[in-house]
């Protein structure tokens, strides 16, 4: 049967969830959540239609400024007039997602459903990894992801760990680089922490500190790691809306500190603004950077975040981002290993004027 796909209204929400209560006994999209969803920029919903009726729908989520789309959920009513509405669907959610310059179409599937499983490998998605206990129900998630466009350079493998507190980034992003650089080394969330105490600029009442290139590339150093600091800022770094004179001092002190077991380390420092050419540079030489960026593109809020360049395509570079907007449900799938085009990523890779970026390495045998 020929189904008619169109974008979904809020006239449809009745229909999307008497769709979601005969599909799925466990994991429901509330009345709520489509409401909300659909209001939604970052969000497409297809509905699709049988002779004025639905018979089933697919929602995309889009992050801002990533190469990547995520296929939320594909559903549809039972029955045997419904066959084939999966695939039409699919089809359909993948031509939203290249229409919005997406290169990648990424889902998560219950282990469990040999049915969307083959529905998706028949139609070109390949395993990139596993979610253990994902579902209400306990079963665990097959994560697939499906190239839209391009030939997409293979990712090296650098483990993914999200971050459990607004003001760890930072600490995470090394932490993963410790797990891809020292094998042995396992993330978790006494170490990140642990690694935010040791590279932290600041602790004080208004709430935690966060951590700067200099206190970063120390806490590296001193477990194993080569670095290298670039920085256009020659002095102490996020004074600008400090407004109480203790905290500066403070700040200052910490600073001053790092900066200090930098030059003791022999860690090298460049005071200059870096240019896409240094991280990819970086990165052909199997290093990892950590870079500064402004949250505002990717989660719409103005504050510092670090994240972690993995990989260069050619015409995008690959991170992994530690913050998962749960809020807008997004899972790990829409934060590891996102491909960003090298205009974009360098737009965003600075916060109040200032570059920074750390790289590293693998460090000398002891």
């Amino acid at each position: 049967m020929s189904f008619a796909i169109r974008a979904a209204r809020a006239a449809d929400i009745d229909a999307l969830v008497a769709i979601e209560n005969q599909a799925f006994e466990t994991d429901r999209i509330s009345r709520r959540s489509f409401r909300t969803l659909l209001e939604r920029d970052s969000a497409t919903t297809l509905i699709a239609e049988a002779e004025g009726a639905a018979a089933g729908y697919a929602m995309v989520l889009f992050r801002s400024g990533s190469g990547v789309a995520r296929l939320y959920s594909l559903a549809r009513l039972p029955g045997c007039r419904n066959a084939g509405v999966g695939a039409q669907l699919l089809a359909a959610a993948e031509r939203s997602a290249y229409e919005r310059g997406r290169l990648l179409l990424r889902l998560e599937v219950s282990e469990r459903n040999d049915r969307a499983i083959k529905l998706y490998e028949q139609a070109g998605y390949r395993q990139i990894g596993t979610e253990p206990d994902y579902y209400e129900d306990g079963a665990g998630a097959f994560r697939l992801e499906k190239i839209l466009r391009g030939n997409r350079s293979s990712v090296a493998e650098v483990p993914y760990y999200e971050q459990s507190v607004d003001f760890t980034c930072g600490p995470c992003c090394l932490m993963m680089a410790l797990a891809h650089f020292q094998p042995d080394f396992e993330p978790n969330a006494v170490t990140e922490i642990r690694l935010w105490r040791e590279a932290t600029t600041v602790f004080m009442m208004s709430g935690p500190g966060g951590c700067e290139p200099f206190g970063l590339a120390t806490v590296a150093h001193d477990h194993g790691l080569s670095a290298e600091i670039v920085v256009s800022h020659p002095g102490a770094l996020f004074l600008q809306s400090v407004r109480s004179e203790e905290k500066r001092w403070v700040m200052e002190l910490a600073q001053r500190d790092f900066q200090d077991r930098v030059r003791a380390a022999g860690i090298p420092v460049a005071h200059r603004t870096f240019t896409l050419d240094d991280i990819r540079s970086a990165i052909a030489a199997g290093k990892l950077v950590m870079v500064l960026v402004s949250g505002y593109l990717m989660f719409g809020k103005k504050v510092p975040h670090w994240v972690l360049v993995l990989a260069d395509d050619g015409d995008h570079l690959v991170m992994h981002d530690p913050w998962v907007e749960d809020e807008r449900g997004e899972t790990r799938i829409d934060a590891a290993a996102i491909p960003v085009p090298h205009e974009v990523f360098y737009s965003m890779a600075r916060f109040g004027g200032m570059r920074a970026a750390v790289i590293l390495g693998e460090g000398e045998p002891q």
